[in-house]
């Protein structure tokens, strides 16, 4: 019984001390003493704080499972973050690490870590949240991901939030609710231009004219929004040369750029960045999806706050393609 989770289960529900002792009629004095490991509680007293902190006397006080790491992760600095009661480590990136992973072996420099929530999806603009939510004390870390390895990494219990963008909000929900199923909220954040982008000097007016044989077409993988969007208009350019880019929307445009290629699928920001042409398609509504428990996790509230805050989206309002002024949606699965 060495190991508990009191103080996070208590944190998570913005609980002081002085609080869970009168929820509990436990002393406060006590309640820090089990926290801090130095006491443990009596049967009655485990049994009272699970009662009062919504959770069983086995998820308070059951041994630590050892940390795993994520995906191809196989040693170096990393940042850990907590998936219900299991420790991930990523790699730190550029982010000051926790400690260092080798060989199965865990070097820790930092014992108490900011609350950490982590995020994959595509969209380069959810960095300026993540600056936001630094202020304040939470770390949320980013994953470049395409909208269907997002929400497996989502439903595999490997990220707090997925973001996807596969059509419409009702397109997305429908695609969400076949895959996860119950338990999970789905949040529109924006919307934006997705289109065909084409390399400097190519001399095209209208979609129409895309029908040209010699056009070298970049796509990304299957799974993402912008290979969906190709798909959609296949039948009416009727490319004859493709080749698969592993990498994000920034990847297409920066191919495009430098000629490894004529015509790709991208939003209109990279579009822009890289100065290349462009003719808009569709605007798809970009979602959020997370499970419906995480509300109760008081930072993790402040991460949505942040998320739908009226500052983030006049943010987004000044990004080319970028649409925030649309009411914001949620829907319970």
């Amino acid at each position: 019984m060495r190991y508990n989770r009191v103080k996070s289960y208590r944190l998570k529900r913005g609980l002081s001390q002085e609080d869970l002792s009168t929820l509990t009629g436990i002393p406060r004095t006590t309640i820090s003493a089990i926290e801090s490991g130095r006491a443990l509680p009596s049967v009655d007293y485990a049994l009272r704080l699970a009662k009062a902190l919504g959770c069983t006397v086995e998820e308070l006080f059951s041994p630590e499972e050892e940390p795993i790491t994520f995906e191809a992760f196989k040693g170096g600095p990393f940042i850990s973050a907590k998936m219900s009661n299991r420790e991930v480590l990523y790699p730190a990136g550029f982010m000051p690490p926790d400690g260092f992973y080798s060989k199965g072996e865990i070097h820790r420099l930092n014992k108490n870590p900011l609350p950490t929530y982590v995020f994959a999806g595509c969209d380069v603009s959810i960095n300026l949240v993540s600056y936001q939510l630094l202020e304040e004390g939470i770390r949320f870390i980013v994953i470049h991901a395409s909208s269907e390895r997002a929400l497996r990494l989502l439903k595999e219990g490997w990220v707090h939030i997925a973001g996807i963008h596969l059509g419409s909000f009702e397109e997305n929900l429908k695609v969400v609710s076949e895959y996860l199923g119950r338990g999970f909220r789905l949040a529109q954040l924006f919307s934006w231009e997705e289109g065909v982008a084409l390399r400097e000097g190519l001399e095209v007016k209208s979609l129409q004219h895309l029908k040209n044989s010699f056009l070298l077409w970049l796509l990304r993988e299957k799974g993402t929004g912008a290979r969906k969007v190709f798909e959609e208009i296949k039948e009416d350019i009727r490319p004859t040369q493709w080749k698969e880019v592993s990498g994000s929307h920034r990847d297409i445009a920066f191919s495009l750029r430098n000629g490894f290629g004529d015509a790709g699928i991208t939003t209109r920001l990279f579009a822009v960045e890289y100065g290349l042409g462009f003719f808009s398609v569709k605007r798809e509504d970009y979602c959020i999806c997370y499970r419906e428990e995480l509300e109760e996790d008081k930072y993790f509230q402040r991460v949505i706050n942040a998320l739908t805050s009226k500052v983030y989206r006049e943010c987004l309002e000044n990004l080319p393609g970028y649409y925030a002024s649309k009411k914001l949606e949620i829907a319970r699965l």
